[in-house]
């Protein structure tokens, strides 16, 4: 495998506009205290809740849920926030885009169906 070749597909990512400005609308984030600190409650609860969960109905996590929400809707209104979400949507979407232009042949190469090898590469010839 060339690894410089991942290097060079790495290093052109971060130079692409999406990338840098997830990166500025993180830092940025990261600077509200007011979202960093709901940002740390949220994140402090939703483990407690995985944590709890494994309990299953013998602990009743109502509350928890409600104080989760209640963050993730205050989260949810606050600029930097919004921008933040919107950039990391945007960059999800170049990343998707880019693994299904490297994976796509690969994937039609291991597709194997219910006959095996011989199907594989029969498909490959018609």
């Amino acid at each position: 495998m060339n690894y410089n070749l991942i290097e060079e597909l790495i290093k052109s990512v971060r130079e692409e506009t999406y990338y840098l400005e997830f990166q500025q609308a993180y830092v940025t984030l990261m600077k509200n205290k007011e979202v960093s600190s709901l940002m740390q409650t949220y994140e402090r609860l939703n483990e407690e809740l995985t944590e709890r969960e494994r309990f299953g109905a013998y602990i009743d996590n109502t509350q928890l849920k409600k104080d989760i929400l209640k963050i993730r809707k205050e989260l949810v209104h606050i600029p930097d926030f919004q921008d933040y979400q919107e950039k990391l949507s945007i960059l999800n979407k170049e990343l998707d885009a880019l693994s299904e232009i490297i994976f796509h042949n690969i994937s039609e190469e291991l597709e194997i169906g219910r006959m095996g090898k011989i199907y594989a590469r029969h498909r490959r010839k018609v």
